[in-house]
């Protein structure tokens, strides 16, 4: 957890730079989420999205450089043989490449390093256990469509998926138990506010 809170403070110190053209701002939104890998399918499972983010414009080619330090809740919800769901609190680290492609529309790409926060599986409210079976680092891709107001106002949607597994799931088969590796994926729908 250190490392979040030296991470959060640079961020805060450039945020304060006077003299840099760096803008900061929040976002908050909604996630919604599964878990490829889980011998479940869909975009079942709800969570919160909220952080913060400092980008450096260059406005001669209309581009920007973002990073972002976001909270997000992921995992996936099933109710085929009961209620079965994974719970993840991710803090992710994101770094994207924006570009103004349309008035106040941006493409933005990048990488995101993410950290495991928490992590508990359930079937009908009976916790799983869950030791091992989940990473505490995982590397992301991120991509971003968002549309700024020009009155510090914007809205947005992210597209998360693991490049990295986030863990192993075990699965029960007629020929026995095997290991598949599991992926986040994610579609955020936020609003930002930028200072």
């Amino acid at each position: 957890m250190k490392t979040i809170y030296i991470l959060f403070l640079c961020l805060l110190l450039a945020l304060s730079a006077p003299a840099q053209k760096i803008r900061g701002g929040l976002q908050a939104g909604a996630a919604i989420t599964q878990v490829d890998g889980d011998d479940y399918g869909g975009y079942h499972k709800a969570g919160v999205f909220v952080g913060t983010f400092a980008n450096y414009p260059f406005e001669n080619i209309r581009c920007k450089l973002q990073m972002e330090i976001n909270y997000v809740q992921k995992g996936s919800r099933a109710t085929n043989n009961g209620i079965y769901k994974i719970s993840l609190h991710q803090v992710e680290i994101p770094v994207m490449f924006g570009w103004n492609f349309w008035k106040g529309f941006y493409l933005q790409a990048g990488l995101s390093c993410n950290i495991l926060a928490g992590a508990k599986e359930t079937l009908d409210g009976e916790d799983l256990e869950t030791d091992h079976k989940f990473h505490l680092f995982e590397l992301g891709g991120v991509a971003d469509l968002n549309y700024y107001f020009e009155n510090y106002f914007g809205i947005g949607i992210k597209f998360n998926y693991s490049l990295s597994p986030i863990g192993r799931n075990y699965v029960l088969r007629s020929s026995g138990i095997y290991k598949t590796y599991m992926w986040n994926n994610a579609l955020i729908f936020y609003l930002y506010y930028q200072f």
